[in-house]
């Protein structure tokens, strides 16, 4: 700094100073090194005080390379551009081959993308396109702008699943008494059977309630797989065998149609004990499902 022309800027925050000291020394603000100057914020008995603006002391550092850098933010302007946005992009040089570009832009949500994704295959696609073209070169993108997340509507807590306190108190008639049924349909709880679900033959079934139909994927495979692996026991043994673990009219249906795509068994339903059970039988003759 000893042998570099040196000027005093002053603004009202760093960034200000920095273009007012880039102007006075002819040099593009990339280039400009500075110091704060520390006498600015004392007053006239050396105390520290609190200032408006910001003083700097500024010179012209050696010319860097940022051809990466603006490579990188030409090709997300026309990118945004093609997208149908509007946003500004920017480039500062981090080190050596090293550029931070940032999208600041209203539609920040849609370049961001549903947990991401968008974003990382824009990183990804800048990477492949500009980093072809200036080996060596790494980037890291940012996006910012938009609505922030705690702006949108409030849920009602009982929406959110807020803490009980925080729940609207239910009326009696909704504490006991009636419960809705897979269909909507309210139902007494000590209504002993009446109201349930009807198993696929229309008629009532004991243990459908209300289970089923919303199961998860995982649920699903589970059930294919337990149709699996009894079939394959009753293939290896030649005897029938019963699925002891209690279903309903829908995870009955998973089970018999994994067991029905398994050559040389079949499966039906049989009732023992006012339960309906899965029975897994070497097929020696046509038998049907439930």
């Amino acid at each position: 700094m000893s042998d570099q022309p040196t000027v005093t800027t002053e603004g009202r925050t760093l960034g200000e100073a920095l273009r007012a000291a880039a102007d006075a020394l002819g040099v593009d603000v990339s280039r400009v090194e500075h110091k704060l100057d520390l006498a600015h914020f004392r007053n006239a008995f050396g105390a520290a005080t609190g200032q408006d603006t910001v003083k700097i002391v500024a010179w012209a550092g050696q010319a860097v390379d940022n051809s990466g850098g603006e490579a990188a933010r030409a090709w997300l302007s026309e990118l945004v551009t093609h997208m149908g946005l509007e946003a500004k992009v920017a480039t500062r040089l981090r080190s050596e081959r090293n550029a931070d570009l940032r999208i600041d832009s209203e539609s920040a949500r849609f370049l961001v993308g549903k947990q991401g994704r968008t974003l990382n295959a824009i990183r990804h696609l800048l990477a492949e396109s500009v980093g072809r073209a200036h080996p060596g070169w790494s980037f890291h993108l940012d996006v910012v702008g938009g609505q922030d997340r705690d702006e949108r509507p409030p849920r009602r807590d009982d929406e959110r699943g807020g803490r009980d306190d925080e729940r609207p108190p239910r009326r009696d008639d909704e504490r006991g008494g009636r419960d809705r049924d897979d269909r909507g349909r309210g139902r007494d709880r000590d209504d002993r059977g009446r109201g349930r679900g009807r198993d696929d033959r229309g008629g009532r079934d004991r243990d459908d309630r209300g289970r089923g139909r919303d199961r998860s994927e995982g649920d699903v495979e589970a059930l294919k797989r337990l149709g699996h692996k009894v079939a394959e026991n009753v293939l290896r043994t030649g005897e029938p065998e019963t699925i002891r673990r209690r279903l309903n009219s829908y995870e009955r249906r998973i089970v018999h149609l994994a067991v029905k795509d398994i050559p040389g068994v079949g499966s039906h339903s049989i009732e023992q004990d006012d339960d309906k059970l899965i029975e897994i039988f070497p097929r020696t003759e046509g038998a049907g499902e439930e």
